[in-house]
């Protein structure tokens, strides 16, 4: 104690030079706990299976934003449509929630369901999902906490009753998917898919990095999550016109049945009263004639706006300019191991400099 006994100044504070000397003055410890640092950061270097990242460059072109009704809203009132409505709420797909559209659900378990060659497995065929989940890749040290922390719930495992396996995909009445009951499993592959398929994001130029076990799979992966996002997109925009394009179409088949009826109409009532001069049968065809030319000014219109709005899906389909394919990865990314090595070094020595000042700090005050 005598050897560590800092001395105290008129003020009464620690003389912060002799805490700094006391603490560095036990170098065996340090040494120690830097030997256990670099030690764990061999294991976690030698053992963290190698991965190997594939980039891709994609230029978005093309992000327009239109209303595919236009004039069609200035005649609501004449044709007894509200267009508005079709349009409020609608929200814009646009490139910054690309990486939330490729860490969905629904659209990472339908890339862990694909089927890739895997040559370290003697050239098994076998999914994304299949693959991590038999080989949970990770370091020694890494497992063994898991294996640590997962010791409580192995234990009420023992005890408790299995419940009953849900169906992936539960379906209502109509047939239609109404939500995901995930499996553990697929809960785990999700986040493995996560960790490893990321988006950066500069102006319109985006970069999808593709991270796998394999050099050759890295690249497949990557070209078929850059082609399922690309069609994702171009469905969601192009399908928004569509239903457009349907909407107005129905308004066609309602304002030609009106156009029809009122020429019919006014033909009929002409037939029956040729030759008459009353002001009464006047008046009866002028009100038949401003129907039929009401009728006829809103259906030329909207079948006008049918066509614009056909113009108008093509130019709201998103254009994607492959800038740069995915290639062949030569060399692994990780694990860094230099980087490793030196981080765990000083981590070591840092947690012996806590230590040591504890242990000084505790003698003082005692």
């Amino acid at each position: 104690m005598a050897e560590n006994s800092i001395n105290n100044n008129s003020t009464g504070t620690l003389a912060y030079l002799q805490l700094l000397q006391a603490v560095l003055k036990d170098r065996k410890k340090l040494l120690i706990f830097s030997g256990v640092g670099l030690f764990l950061g061999i294991l976690v270097a030698f053992t963290t299976p190698r991965e190997y990242q594939s980039s891709s460059y994609v230029l978005l072109e093309s992000e327009g934003e239109g209303s595919s009704l236009g004039q069609m809203g200035a005649l609501a009132g004449l044709a007894g449509i509200n267009v508005s409505q079709l349009q409020s709420g609608q929200m814009a797909l646009t490139s910054e929630v690309f990486p939330e559209v490729i860490h969905s659900r629904d659209f990472l378990l339908e890339i862990s369901k694909e089927k890739f060659k895997f040559e370290s497995k003697n050239s098994q065929i076998q999914s994304l999902e299949e693959y991590y989940y038999e080989e949970k890749p990770s370091n020694i040290v890494k497992k063994a906490l898991n294996f640590i922390l997962s010791i409580p719930a192995i234990v009420v495992g023992w005890f408790a009753s299995p419940d009953p396996m849900p169906a992936n995909l539960a379906t209502s009445e109509n047939g239609q998917v109404d939500y995901l009951n995930l499996t553990s499993q697929e809960f785990f592959i999700v986040g493995e898919l996560k960790k490893r398929i990321l988006i950066e994001q500069k102006g319109k130029l985006i970069r999808l990095n593709v991270s796998m076990p394999e050099p050759l799979i890295a690249a497949q992966v990557n070209s078929l999550v850059l082609e399922r996002l690309i069609a994702y997109v171009t469905e969601y925009k192009v399908g928004r016109q569509r239903r457009n394009i349907e909407f107005i179409e129905e308004r066609v088949l309602e304002t030609e049945k009106k156009f029809d009826e009122a020429q019919m109409r006014l033909a009929s009532f002409r037939d029956a009263n040729q030759g008459l001069i009353s002001q009464r049968a006047r008046t009866r065809e002028e009100q038949l004639e401003f129907e039929f030319n009401i009728a006829y000014n809103v259906y030329n219109t909207i079948k006008q706006e049918l066509e614009q709005s056909a113009i108008q899906l093509k130019k709201e389909t998103p254009i994607f300019t492959v800038l740069e394919k995915a290639a062949i990865p030569l060399g692994s990314s990780k694990p860094n191991k230099p980087l490793i090595l030196i981080f765990s070094i000083f981590l070591g020595l840092f947690v012996g400099v806590l230590v040591n000042l504890y242990k000084v700090l505790a003698e003082n005050i005692k």
